[in-house]
Parts: C-alpha cells; sequence; structure tokens
C-alpha cells in the first residue's frame, strides 16, 4: 500500500461544536425553565443536574450551554440549550433517553439538539 500524506485541516473544513467536559451543576445553577420542570417532578433531588459549555469549532467561539436533568432510575432526561447573546433557540427543554455516564449524556443531547437544528 502506498504512503499517502495526511492531510492537513484547514479552517474552513472544521465545522461543528464541541464543549467542555460535564460538571456537576445545582438546580439554582440551572435555566429557569428547566428548574421549572424539575420542581413538578416528584422525587427530582434524586436527579443529577449537569452543565457543559458549548463551542463552534470553526472559530472557538462560545454558542452556549447545555444544561441536563438525568433521572438516574428511568435513565430519562431533559435538557435545555441557552444560546450565547439575546437570541432564544430553545423554547421549552426537550426529554430524551440516555444512558451512561454524565459525557454520554451530554453527547445524547447534543445529538436532539443537532437533529433540531440547533446547533452544527
Amino acid at each position: 500500500m502506498p504512503h499517502m500524506p495526511i492531510a492537513k485541516l484547514r479552517a474552513q473544513d472544521i465545522t461543528g461544536t464541541y464543549w467542555t467536559p460535564p460538571t456537576e451543576a445545582t438546580m439554582a445553577e440551572i435555566h429557569p425553565l428547566l428548574m421549572a420542570i424539575m420542581i413538578m417532578m416528584p422525587n427530582y433531588q434524586g436527579w443529577s443536574l449537569y452543565s457543559a459549555n458549548a463551542y463552534d469549532m470553526a472559530s472557538g467561539g462560545p454558542l452556549g450551554y447545555f444544561d441536563i436533568a438525568v433521572d438516574p432510575a428511568t435513565k430519562r432526561a431533559c435538557g435545555y440549550f441557552n444560546a450565547v447573546g439575546s437570541s432564544i433557540v430553545m423554547r421549552k427543554p426537550v426529554w430524551f433517553q440516555c444512558a451512561g455516564d454524565a459525557s454520554d449524556v451530554v453527547q445524547a443531547f447534543y445529538d436532539v439538539v443537532r437533529e433540531a437544528g440547533h446547533v452544527d
């Protein structure tokens, strides 16, 4: 097999979204719309809350942040993407199924918001 040079990526070839490792959040730190849903849930105190900052790969600029609440018993989660600036991206938090650790949960939420067209 001939040796092929590894192509260098150009800035215009890099697209998409990346995020920081998820951190545990408190009820006071999550978006108010997600908080409103959480306090309506029975046993919400047993849920895990996570936040991760989202960035644009091409520019490195901030896009916003993901706030996610996970019910470990049912593996259901509810998340909200809050965009940087005043533009409202999501009208309400979305529910989705998830499994795995906090990184897997953020990946599942990213897949949901990407499918909805909120991020690249």
